[in-house]
């Protein structure tokens, strides 16, 4: 029997038995989880309910604590949350953005009191119900130098922008653009998925994106490369995203590289 000496975030012991992991507690109890590999367990983010109760029984390592704030009214926000809460030292702020709609945190419009004590979250997870939604949240994240991101689910397809951040450029107007530069008719495609359904594979491919960002550590190291990433239920991808010399946030944080028409091309292209 191999005792594996307090795995990533757990703060006991563990041994692998012929169902799953069996946690040996400090005061001499043990836990059975069942149908789960030690690989698994170092592989990212524990299962919401899972974390939650392994935190009641104080199996899991005090971490730094960081704060996301989920905006959106749909389900994509939902299930990005609850993926969210699975992330050990994580304090997820729901924000709604719609004033009809009501959300565990208010609304996303708490970000723009300017007490002392207004909300400054280390990380924006911004979830509109259409393509091009929402982008005066992201703005309003912009102008406090808030990190922030986008991600939108449609029936078939979805997609996690990168993250916007004050020392680099690279951001979700690049993104918009290359779209718009790849195909003339975007504005008008997108306009058509206003509303437009979110398939459940969609929205549990990103919520496991953002949990794995979060998990990877919410700071700008860690962002240093913009990247985005998109899925089909053919199969996903993820690709560095150039900074557009056209955009005018970009212009405004630091000069944006000038990029080689063929560099522009292959992004656009993978962009749509």
């Amino acid at each position: 029997m191999t005792v594996i000496r307090c795995p990533g975030l757990l703060n006991c012991d563990v041994v692998e038995v012929p169902h799953g992991l069996r946690l040996l507690a400090a005061d001499g109890r043990s836990y059975l989880l069942r149908g789960l590999s030690a690989d698994r367990l170092a592989e990212g983010p524990l299962p919401a309910p899972l974390a939650h109760a392994l935190d009641r029984l104080g199996l899991l390592r005090a971490g730094p604590t960081r704060t996301v704030a989920v905006v959106g009214s749909g389900r994509l926000a939902i299930d990005v949350a609850e993926a969210l809460r699975g992330v050990p030292g994580t304090v997820v702020a729901e924000l709604s953005d719609d004033p009809a709609t009501e959300r565990p945190g208010g609304s996303w419009q708490l970000m723009e009191d300017h007490s002392p004590s207004r909300l400054t979250p280390d990380l924006v997870v911004i979830c509109p119900t259409d393509p091009l939604g929402l982008r005066p949240v992201l703005q309003l994240c912009r102008e406090r130098r808030v990190p922030a991101m986008m991600a939108w689910c449609g029936p078939a397809y979805a997609w996690s922008g990168p993250v916007l951040t004050a020392s680099r450029p690279g951001c979700q107007n690049c993104l918009d653009m290359a779209m718009a530069r790849r195909d003339p008719l975007w504005l008008a495609t997108a306009a058509g998925l206003t509303g437009a359904a979110s398939c459940w594979a969609g929205r549990s491919w990103i919520a496991g994106q953002v949990a794995g960002l979060v998990a990877a550590g919410c700071d700008e190291a860690a962002w240093a490369q913009p990247t985005w990433a998109s899925w089909t239920p053919r199969g996903h991808s993820s690709a560095p995203l150039d900074p557009h010399p056209e955009c005018w946030w970009c212009c405004q944080s630091g000069p944006a590289p000038v990029r080689a028409e063929s560099e522009c091309s292959a992004v656009s292209s993978s962009a749509a």
